[in-house]
């Protein structure tokens, strides 16, 4: 019986490496983005937080909360932006795993197809190894009885 061997096995063992790498890079991309998303939050929740001093007040005072409340938008915005760019980084790891996972399936449906053709051709050797030992056999016996035949016939 010939061992099975998929020819393309090297190529499979790069694909899932390269499949594992790609998992890696989405896990810390999304954690990554959690963690954006965590600061962005809190940013939200900085500017918010911000109560315009009730009434009139000392021209210091409102310029002091303008400015505040100007320098936590903008912080605001730039979390924002962040969460944007650790998004798509997020998105091109995602695409990235499931193009390395889509190319992993493929050779690995490919190996179980040809595991399963040569499993089938092992077992149509198997039968004509049979087929021939029992035609060997039977043709043995009948030459036995022939040649019993013909030395009884004597």
């Amino acid at each position: 019986m010939k061992r099975y061997r998929f020819r393309l096995e090297a190529i499979l063992h790069l694909r899932v490496a390269e499949e594992e790498l790609a998992r890696a890079a989405l896990v810390r991309a999304e954690q990554e983005l959690r963690t954006a998303l965590i600061g962005r939050d809190a940013e939200l929740a900085r500017y918010r937080a911000l109560q315009p001093s009730p009434g009139v007040v000392a021209e210091a005072v409102f310029q002091g909360e303008e400015l505040a409340s100007s320098l936590a938008a903008g912080s605001l915005r730039v979390a924002e932006h962040q969460v944007g760019l650790v998004a798509e980084a997020a998105a091109r790891a995602r695409v990235a795993w499931s193009e390395a996972a889509r190319r992993v399936a493929v050779l690995e449906r490919l190996d179980q197809r040809r595991r399963a053709e040569h499993e089938d051709d092992e077992r149509r050797a198997d039968v004509r190894t049979v087929d021939d030992i029992v035609t060997a056999r039977w043709v043995s016996d009948r030459l036995e009885r022939q040649r019993q035949g013909v030395e009884g016939a004597r």
